[in-house]
């Protein structure tokens, strides 16, 4: 079995892919692999991918054309992201954006809590575009999005089931686990808003999580990540039926054969 497997959802991430896999290969041991689900990118960022010329990036194909020759409509960054980690090998799974860059250390940080924790989520700095810049080189601002707040989506990390339901204190890209966690996780529910909230909501409720203060990301906000509902009637609604549709699927069967023997 591979030691690690990061898993990374992409949809034309030209601009900052190879930053990011440069961070990430660079602390790799040989026994790893970086999955990447793409969602049909019509920019440049596969062949960037390709150009990095590393073994151990394993990218999944888009979606498949449709019986009547038209290509499928993007899965969206949560279900694609589901895909890599369907697809993942190793001990230890690690997720990625496409348009973050990890800091040193990061890698091994983090396996040191993961032989005793099933989950860990870390802190990270948030890259804040300059004023009248939306694609910046370099922020303005560099703050820890969890210790100052910036994440309005995001609350400060915090234990309990009902906590994390009412209110996510999970991101995605701070998360790394442990293999036995999937057997639970997999496959996401229908109608699943946002993975990190689903897999931390997992090990709340199975398993177990901590939290490490290390800002151990630069989180980059820019006017192409992905965005969540936020605010007006229409997004509280929405948010509602998000979180009744995770209190059903939290009560479902969590023991999924076909997963299970993939992930056994």
């Amino acid at each position: 079995m591979l030691e690690i497997s990061v898993c990374m959802a992409t949809f034309n991430g030209a601009p900052y892919i190879e930053a990011q896999l440069q961070s990430i290969l660079e602390q790799l041991p040989g026994n790893a692999e970086v999955v990447i689900a793409d969602d049909g990118s019509t920019d440049a960022t596969l062949e960037k991918v390709s150009a990095m010329g590393d073994a151990r990036i394993k990218v999944l194909s888009p979606a498949q054309p449709t019986t009547q020759g038209s290509t499928a409509a993007p899965l969206g960054p949560t279900y694609n992201l589901e895909r890599a980690l369907a697809a993942a090998q190793g001990k230890y799974i690690f997720i990625a954006d496409q348009d973050d860059v990890w800091l040193p250390g990061k890698v091994s940080r983090v396996l040191e809590a993961l032989e005793r924790h099933t989950l860990v989520m870390h802190d990270a700095f948030m890259l804040v575009p300059t004023e009248g810049d939306s694609e910046p080189d370099t922020p303005s601002k560099l703050s820890s999005f969890h210790r100052d707040g910036l994440l309005s989506d995001v609350r400060p990390f915090g234990r309990g089931l009902f906590r994390n339901w009412l209110k996510n204190g999970y991101h995605g890209c701070c998360l790394a686990f442990r293999r036995e966690l999937l057997t639970r996780a997999l496959p996401f529910p229908k109608n699943l808003p946002m993975h990190d909230q689903w897999l931390g909501l997992i090990a709340e409720k199975y398993f177990d999580a901590v939290y490490l203060p290390d800002v151990l990301v630069e989180y980059r906000q820019h006017k192409k990540n992905a965005t969540r509902i936020t605010g007006g009637p229409a997004g509280i609604l929405q948010k509602i039926k998000w979180r009744l549709d995770l209190l059903k699927a939290l009560t479902r069967p969590s023991h999924i054969p076909h997963y299970t023997s993939h992930i056994d």
